[in-house]
Formats: structure tokens, sequence, C-alpha cells
């Protein structure tokens, strides 16, 4: 059975939806995230862990990812006026490090990776 899960962008507007009741389900959790927002929305719990990353750190990442058995990848700039505003940023974030990171998933022993963006 899946236990371990790691949600990119978990601090966002889904993230602190969904982190919670994966651990009310008894998932132990990992959120990682870049932290534009901040992590207030997050609950303090034993089963889950916050690392403060972006992404594109595919060392990073590969770190967080041991021991992973689901990565739910939430991460993106999320809507058109917020891309204009960085087109590069928006690009490498939602497009360029996807690959890598699926990548970098499969060599760290992920069993599954569900794309769930709303990019």
């Amino acid at each position: 059975m899946f236990k371990n899960v790691l949600i990119t962008g978990g601090a966002g507007y889904v993230g602190c939806v969904l982190t919670p009741q994966l651990l009310k389900a008894g998932y132990r959790v990992t959120v990682y995230d870049i932290m534009f927002f901040g992590s207030e929305g997050l609950p303090q719990h034993p089963e889950l862990t916050v690392i403060e990353g972006d992404i594109r750190d595919t060392p990073k990442l590969a770190t967080a990812m041991q021991g992973i058995d689901v990565v739910l990848h939430l991460a993106c700039i999320s809507n058109d006026p917020s891309f204009d505003l960085d087109e590069n940023l928006s690009k490498s974030i939602n497009y360029d490090c996807f690959e890598p990171m699926v990548v970098t998933a499969k060599a760290a022993g992920v069993k599954r990776f569900v794309y769930c963006s709303s990019s």
C-alpha cells in the first residue's frame, strides 16, 4: 500500500486542502513547496514534513523523494496574468522542469507520479 506521499506545491491553494485530508486518511505527507505564499495554511501534524524547495532544484528534490511512494504534482504558476508577469519563470516551472522531475521520481523508486496541477 502507498503510504508516503510527496506533494509538490503542497502549501498552495489546493495543497492546503489536500494535505489535511491525506493526513486524516493515515498517509505520511511531505510538502515540497517554494513557499511564495508561505505555509500558514498547513496543519501541525506528526506525519507531515514540510520542505521549502524549488522543483527546479533537481538534487534537492531527489533527496526529498527518497522513500516516497507517490508524488502528487501541484506546483505551477497557475493563471494567465501571473504567467504573463514573467514568462521565463513560468515556463521554467510549468514546463522545463517537468521531465527532470519525472526522471528523478523514477530514479528514487516512486511508484506513482500524478500530474494534478491546474496549470
